[in-house]
């Protein structure tokens, strides 16, 4: 299955890499997947960065339906180019039980 991904921009230059397809597996688990590759998608950036996780979103849509909170699904804490934690609201589940392949990534602020 496949999941399109899409993140804000954040730094000249960066746009080349904004949005990507990864593939997971029908029972593969949200942690898993935005640990495993989600994480490896998103741009290094120093120091700490919160990245929010909404699903059923991408860059083409309006700022306020993209990052509605009710789409938020997670965090994504990254040090430099490291995953650090994974928060999901709601509890862990499948990828595939949100029923969309869209997903937008945006610096938490």
């Amino acid at each position: 299955m496949i999941m399109h991904v899409s993140r804000e921009s954040v730094s000249n230059g960066d746009d080349y890499d904004r949005v990507a397809s990864l593939e997971y597996k029908e029972d593969e688990m949200l942690s898993s997947f935005l640990k495993s590759k989600v994480a490896e998608y998103l741009p290094y950036t120093n120091g700490l960065t919160v990245w929010a996780i909404y699903m059923d979103s991408d860059e083409s849509q309006e700022v306020s339906e993209r990052e509605n909170p009710e789409k938020k699904v997670a965090f994504i804490r990254m040090n430099g180019n490291r995953c650090v934690k994974v928060e999901i609201k709601g509890g862990d589940r499948a990828v595939s039980s949100f029923g969309t392949d869209k997903m937008y990534c945006a610096v938490y602020r």
